[in-house]
């Protein structure tokens, strides 16, 4: 087997044992139980990106060592970077959705005036507003983590 055959959970295999070091002893420096070091040897799954960096500084062993050869591991770490940035835009369109809702409820709820209409309206702009960010979000992740090919 080439070096560049090696998975990442070898990889991080190799780094413990060069370093005499038991799975637990290892985990505890990244604050991560032993049975994670082990899921993470296994390619259950994998280290997040900042545990990766860290690893890479207390060890001297260069990210590309670690990742360049492993295109499965390039693209989860690629996924979950994304799926952090989707949840702060889902975040977004919750707080517009659930705001405009709640301003069409308390609108409903007060007495018939100019003022209430304002508020009826405003709510059901910002449920709209939520819902079109909501739609457009969905069909990002979608085609992001869909890999059957596009026609």
């Amino acid at each position: 087997m080439k070096e560049n055959d090696i998975d990442i959970g070898k990889k991080i295999s190799n780094i413990r044992k060069a370093c005499n070091m038991t799975q637990e002893e290892f985990g505890a420096l990244f604050h991560v139980t032993r049975q994670t070091v082990s899921n993470w040897e296994n390619e259950k799954n994998y280290p997040d990106l900042k545990t990766l960096i860290e690893i890479s500084d207390r060890f001297s062993v260069s990210l590309d060592q670690i990742l360049k050869e492993n295109p499965r591991m390039v693209k989860t770490i690629d996924q979950e970077r994304i799926r952090g940035s989707f949840k702060r835009q889902k975040a977004v369109t919750d707080f517009l959705c659930g705001a405009g809702t709640g301003l069409i409820i308390g609108g409903l709820m007060a007495p018939s005036s100019l003022r209430q209409a304002i508020v009826i309206f405003i709510g059901i702009g910002l449920v709209f507003a939520g819902s079109v960010l909501q739609f457009r979000y969905q069909e990002r992740l979608s085609a992001l983590f869909d890999d059957r090919p596009q026609i």
